[in-house]
């Protein structure tokens, strides 16, 4: 090894050190999440104005709207096309359009789920992601039924003081013979 690259090995080493370092100076400033056994975690959406929670081993990532998406001719309006994802051709389609609502407006808000069936992956845009959100199992609705498009996919419904919750199924909207067919 020369001394120039004995040199630069040694400024990362000390760079990832001081990282470290800082890093586990912050962790005794952030207090431990207080999550407790009996809730239910799940990742929070918003699709036609409607926040949704989706299980979190249901969803693979979440991306920004890719740059360029390809439209595929001769499918349905809320297929918006493919996008090249790291080398892998990601079908991206838009949520909030299949259900029925106005489609997806375009912003710096809006991302893409990208969840996976049958060893595939498809892209779901919505409007935004809220985040990570915790539910007291004690406050599951029992035999609760949400109405409309969104409502076939709901299996769950959480009753909170900030509203409602109910839980989509990313697995039930992947098997339903509707969403299979892409081609107008």
């Amino acid at each position: 090894m020369t001394n120039s690259s004995h040199s630069l090995v040694s400024e990362v080493l000390e760079k990832l050190a001081e990282y470290a370092s800082r890093s586990e100076q912050q962790e005794e400033k952030v207090p431990a999440a207080l999550v407790r056994d009996e809730d239910w975690q799940g990742l929070a959406f918003v699709v036609d104005g409607v926040k949704l929670v989706v299980a979190m081993e249901e969803v693979r990532e979440i991306l920004p709207y890719p740059e360029s998406v390809t439209r595929v001719p001769g499918t349905k309006r809320w297929m918006l096309g493919l996008a090249n994802v790291r080398g892998e051709l990601l079908p991206i389609m838009d949520l909030q359009q299949f259900l029925g609502a106005p489609p997806v407006v375009i912003n710096d808000r809006c991302r893409v789920m990208v969840i996976r069936n049958r060893g595939t992956s498809t892209g779901l845009l919505v409007p935004s992601v809220i985040g990570m959100r915790h539910l007291p199992l004690n406050q599951r609705v029992v035999d609760a039924e949400f109405e409309g498009m969104v409502g076939r996919y709901v299996y769950d419904i959480f009753s909170l003081e900030d509203g409602v919750w109910p839980v989509f199924s990313m697995a039930a909207l992947a098997i339903d013979h509707r969403f299979l067919s892409a081609a107008a």
